[in-house]
């Protein structure tokens, strides 16, 4: 078949989440696309809440490729639908998270499923379309094989990948002056990668299913390549370094900041990284000397009990010390919690927060511990989950049955939450300190955190209406009663109820 123009679309989020004040396209697509227009491909990028689809372009591709997390999947399977009623023999493939994860469910919707990278994968595949060739062999894929579902073995992960995503390929991409972030209260986020993988094994977390556990580096040259690109490109100055973990290999680590020192590179960076870090006070001079200010860092939890059994490898004691070390360096902490766990309790994640005020952490992102809905799930039992639609599988909604409180409690409690956090006492306490610029930004902040309660008020009434059968008057889950699990009937204020029917069939309905 004739394989010459492939299209890449990236469809918008359904409601308020982490980054929806930001200008900020995912990493992986813009990467992988930019490999195939250095094949000679002729590409398309669309990212849906940076420039609209232009559609008269995707229906003139000869391939459709989605990136696709769970949350934008009912969009996705929209989109699809869409363009196989118009071209039902356009080849349309989805890779992404959901893929990777929950590749039979994806497989579902598709024609291919890229698992894991694509680096690699998706130029194979599209050799494979262009020579007429079928997919055996190919690793890392699943497809339809004579309406049979074919799951080939995972790909190896890449060892080597230096290319510089070029953000050009983005539609409308440029097209974001300053005037206009202002306008829509947005600001633009450079996005870089320096590793891949991350050694540790934390339950809840689903990067080393899609990253693996061994640690990869990028060449430092072509880092800095990077960034003195995106600088030069935006003039923006604030980039997220979306590494799972920055600072594994600490030489390395130091080599990078120190060339970021001597290019004497003008920019604000932050990272994810873990209390570890505060082990090396080198590397805490050098993050500070080279700017990048703020560390994003999986706390997850005060209490001891759910430390453990989220197999963080810390302790709240260790906790404080490390906060303590990395506070005198004067860099800033965005703590990530995981709420929710079989050891939490209302007043475990109440004594959280407390915590993390007293212990002067600057930021905070909360989320209710989540999971895909599959057999021997490693956080949430198979029959626990409440999941009417994959829009709400994003971090934001909680979509299990906890086992010390009730579901609408926990979505609850996360409001109140971000309430305490970013209240207005916690603002006037950064102001009389002199962080003006820490108060400023816990206002915008409490903005944020009111559009994520707005966005989830109608969630925890959901929750709510039917979870009764499932909790005594103490508020403790009855788990005799849950059977073969919970099959609630559609979300109506999910936009379709994608993922349903296959979700249910794994819950046993």
């Amino acid at each position: 078949m004739k394989v010459e123009k492939v299209a890449f679309i990236s469809a918008d989020l359904p409601y308020w989440n982490l980054v929806t004040h930001a200008v900020f396209p995912e990493y992986g697509m813009p990467l992988v696309a930019t490999i195939v227009r250095n094949l000679g491909y002729d590409v398309r990028v669309f990212v849906e809440h940076i420039g609209p689809i232009k559609w008269d372009q995707v229906m003139d591709a000869d391939v459709i490729c989605f990136h696709a997390f769970s949350s934008t999947m009912p969009k996705t399977i929209d989109y699809i639908e869409r363009i196989k009623s118009e071209r039902p023999d356009l080849p349309v493939i989805i890779g992404g998270t959901h893929a990777s994860v929950m590749a039979e469910d994806t497989l579902q919707y598709c024609d291919i499923v890229v698992r894991q990278e694509g680096d690699e994968t998706l130029p194979e595949v599209l050799e494979r379309l262009k020579g007429d060739e079928g997919l055996d062999g190919v690793l890392g894929v699943s497809y339809w094989d004579n309406g049979q579902m074919k799951q080939n073995p995972n790909r190896p992960f890449a060892q080597h990948f230096d290319v510089i995503p070029d953000l050009e390929l983005i539609s409308g991409y440029m097209d974001w002056p300053k005037w206009k972030l202002l306008w829509n209260l947005k600001m633009r986020w450079q996005v870089l990668q320096t590793t891949r993988g991350c050694p540790y094994d934390c339950s809840f977390c689903i990067a080393p299913r899609e990253l693996g556990r061994g640690y990869r580096l990028r060449s430092v040259d072509s880092v800095i390549a990077d960034i003195k690109y995106q600088r030069q490109l935006t003039g923006a100055k604030y980039f997220f370094i979306v590494d799972n973990h920055f600072t594994v290999r600490r030489d390395r680590t130091k080599e990078l900041l120190n060339r970021v020192i001597e290019e004497k590179i003008d920019w604000y960076g932050i990272c994810f990284t873990r209390l570890e870090v505060a082990r090396d006070e080198e590397v805490l001079r050098l993050l500070k000397k080279a700017q990048v200010n703020t560390l994003y860092m999986g706390l997850e939890s005060f209490d001891n009990k759910v430390l453990k059994l989220l197999n963080k490898q810390q302790t709240q004691e260790g906790i404080r010390t490390s906060l303590a070390k990395i506070k005198k360096h004067k860099l800033r902490v965005l703590g990530s919690f995981v709420l929710g766990s079989d050891e939490d309790t209302v007043d475990t994640i109440r004594n959280t927060i407390d915590a993390a005020i007293e212990a002067d952490v600057d930021y905070v992102a909360l989320f209710p511990l989540s999971g895909y809905p599959e057999h021997n799930a490693p956080t949430i039992p198979l029959n626990r989950f409440i999941l009417p639609t994959w829009d709400r599988l994003d971090g934001t909604f909680v979509i299990f049955l906890p086992k010390r409180m009730r579901p609408s409690t926990l979505q609850r409690e996360i409001g109140r939450a971000y309430r305490k956090f970013y209240g207005p006492k916690q603002i006037m306490r950064r102001f009389m300190r002199g962080d003006f610029w820490a108060g400023l930004k816990r206002m915008a902040y409490n903005y944020w955190a009111w559009e994520i309660q707005r966005s989830t008020a109608k969630w925890a009434d959901y929750l709510e209406s039917v979870e009764g059968y499932y909790y005594d008057e103490n508020d403790r889950l009855i788990e005799e009663r849950l059977g073969e699990g919970i099959h609630p009937a559609k979300y109506p204020g999910s936009t379709r109820a994608a993922g349903l029917d296959r979700a249910t069939i794994m819950m046993g309905s």
